[in-house]
């Protein structure tokens, strides 16, 4: 299974905020993200499931 790893850039756009408010989230520990070597990367896989369940939730 090979995972899709996602800029701070690219989730800022996958999620339609911009890209500041995702370093907030990351900050508050509101996004599933990965600290490496000082660089904050995502997988697709996890935000998918990360909106699933806010999604879930809302309801």
């Amino acid at each position: 299974m090979q995972r899709t790893i996602l800029s701070v850039t690219e989730v800022a756009a996958y999620l339609g905020i911009h890209r500041s408010m995702v370093y907030v989230m990351v900050k508050l520990n509101k996004l599933p993200h990965l600290l490496i070597h000082n660089k904050v990367i995502f997988t697709k896989e996890s935000l998918d499931v990360w909106a699933e369940n806010k999604r879930y939730n809302q309801l």
